[in-house]
């Protein structure tokens, strides 16, 4: 468990994920398993060393999977939703402000970051025309459509589907008759998640007596599915976790409107790592009378020992100076 959890939770957080220090990271693992059967310093523990020799394998991949596929995510068609629907993207698109094109002129492109209400309308329509059921349909050509339900949930991703030959050749088509209005149009598959809890600091803060057996919505088992294009969905992985913003419209259509993180299939979080890191530093009141008393007085930007070496060290060059 604890190997689990060092590769998935606490070093992704405290190292990041450029693919080399991974592949070391994991390296330094091996070597050290691999010494501890070598010299069978803890044969007992001879199974538990070879399942975290495997895990080994599977960090050193998935944890590269994970940083791509958060980058990749939610998907324009999710972006699109939430541009039209009032989430977490809408109003980001900055393109068409005044102060975008000084910044334009600058060499600095600010039309990556949000969609244009037009393009997001666009896309959004596009994939409910090719993929949504005949009540979706209906409820886009009728009144306006409405968010029935936002929550903030954790996923775990049991299925990838990605577009078929038919999908993508109707996204082609569709791609030609808006041309000069999208630069690019991508076939959606299917990603079907189902909700996931981690057990995180949250489980911790619970009245034992109150809650004996955890948080009460754990043997909830929601699934959800998600239209994301096929190129996204082939960035991610079965077993995916994902910590996720999702917005439900009218018609039962729901989409991700943030994704704010991606965890490995293993992850396991554990309350001492996290804790290391919130111990105070240890505070001594000592009196101006006591033996152990020392005032550090600063003087311009250094304390009284570094202004008096500083001195010490313009007097050792000013011996040689000729000026």
């Amino acid at each position: 468990m604890s190997a689990d959890s060092h590769r998935s939770s606490w070093y992704p957080v405290e190292y990041g994920y450029a693919p080399e220090n991974i592949k070391t990271a994991c390296q330094v693992l091996r070597s050290f398993y691999n010494y501890l059967r070598y010299h069978r310093a803890c044969p007992e523990y001879d199974e538990q060393i070879q399942a975290a020799l495997k895990m080994c394998d599977t960090a050193e991949d998935e944890l590269v999977k994970t940083n791509i596929a958060c980058l990749a995510l939610p998907g324009d068609f999710n972006v699109s939703a939430s541009t039209l629907f009032g989430g977490a993207q809408a109003g980001l698109f900055a393109g068409d402000k005044e102060w975008a094109k000084e910044a334009l002129a600058e060499g600095l492109d600010v039309n990556d970051i949000g969609l244009r209400n037009e393009e997001a309308r666009i896309k959004f329509s596009t994939g409910i025309a090719l993929l949504g059921s005949d009540e979706q349909q209906d409820l886009l050509g009728g009144t306006k459509v409405k968010v029935i339900k936002r929550e903030s949930t954790g996923l775990k991703v049991t299925a990838i589907d990605l577009p078929d030959n038919i999908t993508k050749y109707m996204y082609s088509t569709q791609l030609e008759s808006w041309r000069d209005k999208l630069a690019r149009l991508e076939p959606l598959g299917r990603l079907k998640c189902k909700v996931w809890f981690p057990d995180d600091c949250d489980e911790w803060d619970l009245p034992k007596d109150k809650y004996p057996d955890g948080r009460p919505h754990k043997d909830v088992q929601t699934a959800y599915e998600f239209w994301v294009e096929g190129d996204v969905l082939e960035k991610c992985f079965i077993g995916m976790k994902i910590e996720a913003s999702v917005l439900t419209l009218e018609g039962g259509l729901t989409f991700l409107d943030e994704v704010k993180q991606t965890y490995c299939s293993f992850y396991t979080w554990l309350a001492n790592e996290i804790w290391m890191e919130r111990k105070p530093k240890e505070v001594r009141w000592v009196a101006k009378s006591s033996p152990d008393y020392d005032e550090q007085v600063e003087i311009n930007g250094l304390n009284k020992d570094g202004q008096e070496k500083a001195q010490e060290k313009a007097q050792e060059d000013d011996e040689f100076d000729d000026e």
